[in-house]
């Protein structure tokens, strides 16, 4: 026998009625029970007995005149007997399936196999009776003529036999009525269908009865189309705009709107017009790409229109791109306008190749074939046009300021900004570039304390911060593509700052300490300006009266004129004379004192 523990249990029955499975092989338990499994085999003296849950779960190995050996998960729930059979307790919904049983001959070691089949049944629950229209308060309200289906809901128990009532009696002798399993079709239902069913189901054990579901089968709103003015497809979205229109047969019908199976959401694109029956969308927008439906409603019934979905169209979101990209020995040359709608048309042009696909076209061509400043065209068309052009050349770069000169400690940045042929009138594009940056003792530079490096596929710039003299030098910027190199040049001249300014001292004068020390100097200078003066005039006064050893006393003038923001000082230079002649006194020659102009 076969594995048949997948199939439930009306199969089964059906099988074993067809004579496929016998029903000896066949076993039936009860949740909480106990069941006794056994398989006709030959049962040699010297032999080995296992029993397998699902062919690979094993549940007891046994030798004869030895104690049976049960794995963890069956120990103290099953007994094997010496003649084979298995007994399970305590049985539970898991334990239905095949169960195999293997006898291997030790002497020979010839072994025979059985299996048999365990559905486990429990007291059934009543089931819940179901039907593929909105029910209230369980009654339900089928339109009349429509294809209407109960279902008989177990919840997954082991059920035999299912049976539909109306009113009492077995609903499934009409010709439209059919009855599947746990399932009641009306195709279509009628005004006679309405009544009160119930639905009853059966298994070996016992049997249950739904609760009563009541149908009311009713007239309902017919004829319900949903159409739209569009006069051209496609509407072109931020551009066109469109009105959709539902109609109806019946007597007041009131109209809901859904889009993509959800409520019509709030839009102000939005507008319900004519007791809502018109839906003005204006403009359309790409997220009106769905199905559009109506529904028409009245007392009874509700229909709901076939699904309507806009044809609308939009260009790219991005613009045309023209693309080289060298692989090996070739170039692959690519033009690309993805992203619209309808897709557009995009034309590939490169010297005499010409080719036309839909959003992107693709060539590869030998890098031999590709010489320097040669283009390559695309162009796009949709509900507009778009085109480029790719100038396959090595880098070009304009730098205005190769020269750098900065402050020590300051940060220098240089700068390489690639452009495209500028001889050319249509601006082409250029390829992608890498690029290297290389410092005056030939160092390849990266990223770190000293410097920053930001490139894109188009520029580089090199940050150094707080460069020293010793930074100065020649700064190398590489950039390359497929078709070649070039470098850059860069002078960085870093200039050594202005000295520092002398250290504070520690504990500063204050205000009013300054102004007391300047108080004090200028009061000193008056005195000594008077003593001065009282000396000088007391010596003039005895000159005259002396006659002899007087002095002479001759003021010096220390600058012949005052100057701009200078002031004018004399100073003194005394000499003594000898009033006698005759006994001079021998006097040591003193060097007149010359004096500087003091400065205020």
């Amino acid at each position: 026998m076969g594995s048949y523990q997948y199939l439930p249990v009306w199969v089964l029955l059906f099988l074993a009625a067809a004579g496929s499975v016998s029903l000896q092989n066949v076993f039936e338990g009860i949740v909480g029970g106990s069941v006794n499994l056994t398989v006709k085999l030959n049962l040699p003296a010297n032999r080995l007995v296992q029993w397998k849950f699902k062919t690979s779960t094993l549940i007891v190995t046994g030798l004869p005149g030895g104690s049976p050996l049960y794995t963890d998960d069956y120990k103290g729930r099953c007994h094997l007997y010496e003649n084979s059979t298995l007994r399970l307790d305590n049985l539970t919904p898991a334990d239905e399936g095949n169960y195999t049983l293997s006898v291997t001959n030790q002497g020979n070691g010839d072994t025979e196999t059985g299996s048999v089949m365990l559905l486990i049944y429990s007291p059934l629950t009543p089931p819940t009776l179901r039907v593929n229209v909105s029910t209230t308060n369980g009654n339900a309200y089928p339109v009349n003529d429509t294809i209407v289906s109960l279902h008989c809901d177990a919840g997954g128990q082991n059920v035999v036999n299912y049976t539909f009532y109306q009113n009492g009696v077995t609903a499934c002798s009409q010709p439209y009525v059919t009855c599947d399993k746990d399932f009641l079709y009306f195709q279509p239902i009628t005004m006679s269908d309405t009544g009160t069913y119930t639905c009853k189901i059966e298994n070996p054990i016992s049997s249950n009865t739904s609760q009563p579901l009541s149908l009311t089968v009713i007239e309902r709103v017919s004829g319900v189309v949903l159409n739209s003015n569009a006069s051209s497809w496609p509407l072109w979205a931020g551009k066109a705009s469109v009105r959709l229109t539902c109609s109806a047969l019946g007597t007041n019908v009131t109209f809901s709107w859904h889009l993509d199976g959800a409520p019509l959401p709030t839009n102000p694109r939005y507008h319900l017009m004519n007791s809502n029956s018109s839906l003005i969308i204006s403009p359309v927008e790409r997220t009106d790409n769905g199905s559009f439906t109506c529904t028409a409603s009245n007392s009874v019934n509700s229909e709901t229109s076939s699904p309507l979905t806009l044809s609308l169209g939009w260009s790219p979101d991005k613009d045309i791109l023209c693309e080289a990209n060298p692989t090996g020995q070739n170039v692959t040359l690519l033009c690309s306008w993805e992203g619209g709608n309808p897709s557009a048309n995009v034309t590939l042009e490169f010297k005499n190749i010409n080719e036309t696909r839909h959003d992107t076209v693709s060539k590869t061509v030998l890098k031999t074939n590709v010489i320097t400043n040669d283009s390559l065209s695309c162009r796009g068309s949709q509900y507009e046009q778009q085109s480029c052009k790719l100038l396959l050349a090595r880098p070009i770069a304009d730098v205005p300021n190769p020269d750098t000169s900065v402050e020590e400690g300051k940060s220098a940045t240089m700068t390489v900004n690639l452009i495209s042929n500028k001889r050319r009138a249509d601006s082409p594009q250029i390829l992608p570039t890498t690029f290297t940056w290389i410092n005056p003792h030939n160092q390849t530079l990266s990223n770190g304390d000293t410097y920053k490096i930001n490139s894109s596929d188009y520029s580089s710039e090199l940050v150094i911060f707080s460069p020293k003299v010793n930074d100065s030098g020649t700064y190398q910027c590489a950039a390359e593509n497929f078709m070649g190199k070039s470098t850059f040049v860069f002078t960085l001249r870093v200039q050594q700052g202005p000295p520092s300014p002398p250290p504070k001292p520690p504990n500063p004068l204050s205000a009013g300490a300054i102004a007391g020390i300047v108080i004090g100097s200028l009061a000193g200078v008056a005195l000594i300006g008077t003593a001065v003066f009282f000396i000088v005039k007391s010596t003039k006064k005895k000159h005259r009266n002396r006659s002899s050893g007087n002095a002479q006393m001759t003021m010096s003038g220390v600058a012949d004129k005052n100057q701009e923001n200078e002031e004018y000082v004399k100073y003194a230079d005394l000499r003594f004379k000898n009033a006698n002649p005759g006994n001079k006194a021998p006097v040591q020659q003193v060097a007149e004192t010359e004096y500087s102009t003091v400065k205020k």
